[in-house]
């Protein structure tokens, strides 16, 4: 029941700041801002599949740094997680079909549980990442992107979302190298205008044009806690069946 009652607090993940307030910010994008989104999410969907295996590192304020073990693969907006440690974690599946459509599969309950939409704000089984974060595989749908700086190595734009639109963030300045159009940094920021989260993408490789980061590492600016995802292995443009992706397959 413990595992499970942390899960459901922890669930409140992803969806940080849902008003668009910076309506002045989207008035005045550019259209080279809104290019680089686009540029950026090509590079980031290149591969049909992706499969890694990652180490886990969790720092939370106050306790000691915690490893984990997962297993992710992705195909499109499609994302399934599995935890192979520690034990109390040892067969948790995430199922992310879509950002609106989440579930999560808890050995100790042997159900599948589709994850709310307004559970998805705060950290995923504890972590620094949201659901959100997670389940976010473009940027140029929801948010429209202005250049904030410029040079011959890298990139910063702003991004804020469009009108209309329900956005995780009130704002995020995005940091790209320009050599492979990678992210390097991104930063988070609520309506208030706070830097609440602070993620770096580091360690990049590539095969063929889809690159990678070997390491994501994600900062809670407002508890003090971080998250180091770190790729032991991956696999692109390895066959997997849709099957595997479904609810189904989640439970068994």
């Amino acid at each position: 029941m413990k595992t499970y009652s942390r899960f459901a607090l922890s669930l409140t993940a992803l969806a940080a700041a849902f008003a668009p307030t910076s309506v002045a910010s989207v008035a005045g994008a550019d259209p080279g801002g809104d290019k680089i989104v686009a540029a950026i999410d090509a590079a980031m969907n290149k591969a049909k599949t992706l499969s890694f295996d990652y180490e886990i590192v969790n720092k939370e304020a106050g306790k000691d740094e915690r490893t984990m073990q997962m297993k992710v693969l992705l195909k499109g907006e499609k994302r399934l997680s599995e935890f192979s440690s520690p034990a109390d974690m040892k067969g948790t599946k995430v199922l992310i079909l879509s950002p609106t459509q989440m579930y999560v599969y808890l050995p100790a309950f042997g159900k599948v549980r589709r994850i709310a939409s307004h559970t998805k704000d705060q950290g995923f089984l504890g972590l620094s990442f949201s659901q959100d974060d997670m389940a976010t595989t473009s940027y140029g749908a929801l948010y429209t992107g202005t250049v904030g700086s410029d040079t011959a190595a890298q990139t910063v734009v702003v991004l804020t979302p469009k009108p209309g639109q329900e956005a995780p963030y009130a704002k995020i300045e995005i940091t790209i190298a320009k050599d492979h159009m990678v992210l390097s940094q991104l930063k988070y920021f609520n309506s208030d205008g706070t830097n609440i989260k602070t993620e770096t993408r580091s360690g990049y490789t590539c095969e063929s044009d889809v690159c990678t980061p070997g390491e994501l590492k994600m900062t809670d600016n407002v508890k003090g806690n971080w998250t180091k995802l770190i790729a032991k292995s991956r696999k692109v443009n390895a066959d997997i069946s849709d099957d595997v992706f479904s609810q189904r397959n989640l439970g068994e």
